[in-house]
């Protein structure tokens, strides 16, 4: 078990090491010892894809990939979650109205936040290094627990705050998610943006 387990973090870690943002999709729930399918489909799949590339597009026309204004973005069945860190909530403002602006978005969630100007360079990167491994670590934990399927969830990290995305089966296991990446160590707060598979969103 001990050998699964050190082959199973390797492409979570690779995962984290490669992505733009401190986000990544929990990959499967091996406690269970079942593969678990996803809820979202194929072609749901294929319209999120579209949509990250135009707003990958339009955030970097617009200045919103800058050091002065990072917005991040996840798109889960065309669901867009915005986080990031900005000197400026101006845009903030702006990325939620080029969002809405592509074809196929259905919500969109600002969880965007003002930096804090007093903090040094180097407390910035050690605070994202920490974001990173916070990501890492809860990742980890929903992808071994029993009764989450965790290939459905979505983490991503800012300073601290940890946001929850996706869909959960029903109460019981978004609240075991929940309550799982409270406990974890670096996690100042936890914001829930998961659905219920029978969210009426879903259908839209």
């Amino acid at each position: 078990m001990k050998i699964f387990k050190k082959l199973f973090l390797t492409p979570i870690l690779l995962l984290l090491l490669t992505t733009s943002c401190v986000e990544t999709v929990v990959v499967g729930s091996v406690a269970a010892g079942v593969v678990i399918a996803r809820h979202k489909t194929v072609e749901e799949t294929k319209n999120d894809t579209v949509i990250a590339a135009k707003l990958t597009k339009l955030f970097i026309e617009n200045g919103l990939k800058s050091s002065g204004g990072y917005v991040e973005f996840t798109v889960d069945e065309g669901r867009v979650l915005l986080t990031g860190v900005v000197d400026d909530l101006s845009f903030s403002r702006q990325a939620q109205d080029l969002s809405w602006k592509v074809e196929g978005v259905k919500e969109v969630i600002d969880e965007v936040e003002a930096r804090n100007k007093m903090k040094s360079r180097f407390s910035r990167f050690a605070r994202g290094t920490r974001d990173y491994l916070v990501t890492g670590h809860a990742a980890t934990k929903l992808a071994f627990a029993r009764d989450v399927s965790s290939v459905n969830y979505k983490i991503i990290t800012v300073n601290g705050s940890l946001y929850l995305f996706g869909i959960a089966d029903n109460e019981f296991e978004m609240k075991k998610a929940l309550a799982i990446v409270a406990g974890i160590s670096g996690v100042s707060r936890v914001v829930n943006h998961v659905i219920l598979k029978n969210d009426e969103r879903r259908s839209n």
